[in-house]
C-alpha cells in the first residue's frame, strides 16, 4: 500500500549513495519516498506528486538548490510545501537566501545526523 499524499517526502540529491542511506531511513518512518537526482524533475515531481515535504541538496547539477526553492516558491501549486535544505556547505550566504525563500530549514550535512533531518521532516509535515 502506498502512503498517502500528506505522507510523501521528495528527497533531492545526486549522490546515490547517500540516496539510499536516506530513503531506508525516511521509509521506516512508514513515507512514501521519492526521489530526484537533478533540478528540473525535482520541480516536475513536486508539481505532479503534490509531497508533503521537500528535502533539497543545494549543490545539483544543472540548476542549484536555491534555484529550485525559488522556482517551487514561485509556482501557485508548489509554494505552500515545506522544504528542508540539506547541504554540504556551511554558507552564511546561502543560509540567508534560502530563509528569505521560506526555507522550512535548513541543515549541514558534516554537521547533522540522520535522526536530526528525520525530525525536521517530521515538524514540516501537515497535521
Amino acid at each position: 500500500m502506498t502512503a498517502p499524499a500528506q505522507h510523501t517526502v521528495l528527497w533531492v540529491e545526486d549522490d546515490s549513495f547517500l540516496n539510499d542511506i536516506i530513503a531506508q531511513k525516511l521509509a521506516q518512518q512508514d513515507w512514501n519516498i521519492l526521489n530526484a537526482s537533478e533540478g528540473e524533475t525535482a520541480l516536475r515531481l513536486a508539481q505532479t506528486e503534490h509531497p508533503a515535504v521537500i528535502v533539497l541538496d543545494i549543490l545539483l547539477p544543472g540548476m542549484d538548490g536555491i534555484e529550485v526553492l525559488r522556482r517551487l516558491k514561485a509556482d501557485e501549486s508548489t509554494k505552500s510545501i515545506p522544504v528542508i535544505l540539506f547541504s554540504n556547505l556551511d554558507d552564511a550566504e546561502k543560509m540567508e537566501q534560502s530563509k528569505a525563500l521560506g526555507v522550512a530549514g535548513f541543515f549541514v550535512k558534516a554537521k547533522t545526523d540522520l535522526e536530526t533531518i528525520i525530525t525536521a521532516v517530521q515538524a514540516a509535515m501537515p497535521r
